[in-house]
């Protein structure tokens, strides 16, 4: 599920696909339409969900905004009416008795954008109690225009300058240096007042009017920008730490783990008007295009995360298309936002975004029943991200009530998603390193089969080869010594092959038993071994262990309840200069041997010359 489902959560209420879908007859007809086209999109199942709920909510109606002071109460009726001609020129034409018939009660859930760019609300204030100071605002960050005028008393008199702001406009015109696009009212007496506001969007954004006591209004936007900073500093410290991580693994999952953070932290700060208020405060066209440049960015990272995360390119290629094709999407949007072209770029990002729900969650099951075990924890992350976003839908829909997750849902689930993304991470670098270790274990094991002789265990010609090497290199008196033994022709003709290989293992274990650990030790082929002993100086040392490793090959062997006894004739050849031959060493000593042989003693020749 591509994290884009923010896109969804801010166009919370009854609408699909920007269409509003009214009461009675209009309602059903616009929740069947929504159902052809989600089914032609394989729109998964809480899309479903969200079309039932919204034909059960039943028709919208009127709403009401209320604040309670100290000694005051304010309390008033919302109407609205969408001016999608244009025909409103001025507020005195929007105030005449003409147009007054065109206001109608606004329902709570009430939303702009593209389709209806131009709103105009008329709040009907009534005040009883003291004198109150009161902040009338919107929910959103993002209306690219706000035009607050009034508040008017009941004689139809102006008591402020009209106050214009919004995302277009610079920070610093909106009152009291809030994010938020709000308005404040101070009202001196009780009484009736009216206050127009002129709504202007390219993007679909809630046009729901709240009201506070000033005192109660600066204390929630301090705790608010207590848990955005939590939110952040959460996102930060994932960002910061999987950066670190990403240098240390080199794996492409982190680095698209690291984007993914940045972007969703960019988008965030968007959407809670603080890039507005730190990044770009004199750049309102910067603000307006971070509002679709941020997030489509976010959804192609998101997108190459799970990708990477996933391994989509080995467990499921077709997919893993279909998604590079949804990435190429989120960056023409990206382009698009650039160029200034924000209704089309938000459409394509939602478009973008049902598509990637779809094709993630599919790909994110396919590989978890091929038995990968991190898409568990990837689903983890995204049903947290889904069950914040699906609170915020049904919170908009007024099935329940809470203004704190109606505000900051979307950062909970974002930032509950990126932990477990990041725990999930973890999990997979285990895995990773795992295989590896494992691979090296089969690794190690293949080169030992390469290097050993399979019926004795002792190295084979061509590891002996390596070794020697690097052991004549070394400076000091080296001994080889060829070693081949006696009547072992006759045990196999006699007992047989199986006879023949106990033999020949039983040798190799007593050779192993009489030598250090620096020792090589090699059959090289039949019943011939070679010893390659480094460091031996003392010849009379060296004709003792010779003598040993005689009188143990001649120890009696059992084998198939039979007793068996085999001699040994060894020859062996001195090198007492660095870089001496392994191949002329190796000759002197099997001529040694041989001399051996041909006296037809029990004894052992050495060959001493330099060669």
């Amino acid at each position: 599920m591509l994290n884009p489902l923010m896109y969804l959560s801010r166009c919370a209420g009854p609408r699909l696909f920007d269409r509003p879908i009214g009461s009675g007859l209009r309602r059903w007809v616009g929740l069947a339409l929504a159902q052809r086209a989600v089914c032609r999109m394989w729109v998964p199942v809480w899309v479903w969900v969200w079309a039932l709920l919204a034909a059960l909510v039943g028709p919208a109606a009127a709403y009401e905004v209320e604040a309670q002071g100290d000694t005051a109460r304010l309390q008033g009726t919302v109407s609205h009416w969408p001016d999608a001609g244009g025909d409103a020129q001025d507020l005195a034409q929007v105030r005449s008795p003409a147009m007054a018939g065109r206001f109608a009660p606004a329902p709570p859930n009430l939303r702009g954008g593209p389709a209806h760019p131009v709103h105009w609300l008329r709040v009907a204030l009534v005040q009883t109690g003291h004198s109150g100071e009161w902040v009338l605002g919107l929910p959103t960050t993002a209306i690219t225009s706000v035009v607050f005028h009034g508040p008017f008393n009941a004689q139809g008199q102006a008591m402020a300058e009209p106050v214009q702001t919004g995302l277009s406009a610079p920070f610093d015109s909106r009152p009291l240096g809030s994010e938020r696009l709000a308005m404040r009212l101070r009202l001196a007496e009780p009484g009736a007042y009216t206050v127009y506001v002129r709504l202007a969007s390219d993007t679909s954004q809630s046009y729901a009017l709240q009201a506070w006591e000033l005192t109660d209004y600066l204390a929630s936007r301090d705790g608010k920008r207590l848990f955005d900073g939590i939110c952040y500093g959460i996102l930060f410290a994932m960002l910061v730490y999987n950066l670190v991580l990403a240098g240390v693994f080199r794996d492409a999952a982190y680095g698209w783990y690291v984007l993914t953070c940045a972007f969703a932290l960019l988008t965030l700060a968007s959407y809670n008007g603080h890039a507005a208020h730190y990044l770009v405060p004199d750049a309102p066209a910067w603000a307006v295009r971070l509002n679709v440049l941020a997030p489509a960015l976010w959804a192609a990272c998101a997108a190459l995360f799970a990708r990477s995360f996933l391994s989509l390119g080995q467990h499921t290629p077709t997919l893993n298309r279909w998604l590079c094709g949804l990435v190429v999407l989120a960056l023409v949007s990206v382009a698009l936002g650039g160029a200034g072209h924000i209704a089309l770029a938000q459409r394509l990002n939602e478009g973008v975004a049902l598509a990637g729900v779809v094709l993630i969650l599919s790909a994110t099951l396919r590989v978890y029943a091929l038995g990968y075990a991190p898409a568990k924890a990837y689903l983890a992350g995204q049903a947290l991200l889904f069950m914040a976003v699906l609170a915020m839908v049904l919170e908009s829909w007024g099935l329940f009530r809470s203004p704190f997750w109606h505000a900051n849902g979307l950062q909970v689930g974002v930032s509950a998603e990126l932990v477990v993304f990041a725990l999930a991470l973890s999990r997979r670098i285990r895995l990773m390193r795992q295989a590896q270790r494992e691979l090296e274990q089969r690794s190690e094991v293949l080169t030992h089969a390469a290097d050993t002789d399979p019926l004795t265990g002792l190295l084979n010609r061509s590891a002996l080869n390596r070794e020697a090497e690097r052991v004549l290199a070394r400076p000091g008196v080296h001994a080889l010594v060829m070693l081949d033994l006696d009547r072992f022709k006759a045990v196999n003709d006699r007992f047989g092959h199986q006879a023949g290989d106990d033999v020949l293992q039983a040798v190799a274990g007593r050779l192993r038993g009489q030598l250090r650990g620096a020792d090589l030790v090699a059959r090289i082929g039949g019943d011939e071994f070679v010893l390659l002993l480094p460091d031996q100086p003392d010849q009379a040392q060296l004709q003792a262990l010779l003598v040993r490793l005689g009188e143990a090959i001649a120890q009696p062997i059992r084998s198939q309840h039979q007793s068996l006894t085999v001699g040994a004739s060894m020859g062996v050849a001195l090198a007492r200069q660095p870089g001496t031959g392994l191949v002329g060493l190796m000759q002197e000593a099997d001529e040694a041997m041989y001399r051996v042989k041909r006296s037809n003693r029990a004894m052992v020749a050495t060959q001493t010359e330099v060669v």
